[in-house]
């Protein structure tokens, strides 16, 4: 699991020929840098007099943030797992066609399970760049920088799954299924595009 590995281990894992964990993964990985540092800006925040008007907004906004980056990781994992069942499928006899049929619908099957994994990514990404406006409105101006690179990640977590949830859906003969998923994936990242560009905004403008 890629939670129990130090970092030289998941890098090595990481630019290893083995294809996953690849990029699902590192989209997930990118939402919990991005939990992180909300968190950390969130800690240098609470218990501060200077502060004191954004202390339950902030004790919030750690909570929330610190499952998130748990359930990040987890996504981080399930990408990988999502794939090798993607793979698997792939290697189901297809000599007749009986065996040609159940295993296009295994691909099919699996590779749908696939562009969710990234679209469960992204929704939460959503949700994260809140977190990130939140900390730059509200958090330690000592750390504005760090709120700013909580946005940065956040949306590079939003951008990272994105592309795995086109990959996916290129491969997929389901109209309907592609349609929905895409139009759902489009209008979530310009969300968080937006929450995040305006929290780096008040980053700029604290720095």
């Amino acid at each position: 699991m890629i939670k129990e590995m130090d970092l030289q281990q998941l890098l090595n894992e990481l630019s290893s020929e083995s294809a996953a964990p690849g990029g699902g993964s590192v989209a997930g990985l990118a939402g919990a840098l991005s939990a992180a540092m909300v968190s950390m800006v969130c800690k240098l925040t609470i218990g501060k007099k200077k502060y004191q008007d954004s202390e339950d907004d902030m004790k919030k906004c750690l909570e929330n943030v610190t499952k998130m980056k748990e359930e990040f990781l987890l996504l981080a994992d399930r990408d990988a797992e999502v794939f090798n069942d993607v793979m698997e499928a792939y290697r189901l006899p297809h000599g007749t066609e009986e065996e040609k049929a159940e295993r296009s619908n295994a691909v099919e099957e699996a590779t749908k399970r696939a562009a969710l994994v990234p679209m469960d990514v992204l929704r939460r990404c959503e949700t994260l760049a809140g977190l990130t406006r939140s900390v730059a409105l509200k958090g330690n101006e000592n750390s504005i920088s760090d709120a700013g690179v909580a946005a940065v990640m956040a949306q590079a977590a939003a951008k990272a799954a994105c592309l795995n949830i086109l990959i996916n859906l290129s491969t997929i003969s389901d109209e309907d299924f592609k349609g929905k998923l895409k139009t759902e994936q489009e209008n979530v990242f310009k969300t968080v595009r937006d929450i995040t560009e305006e929290a780096l905004q008040i980053v700029k403008q604290k720095i």
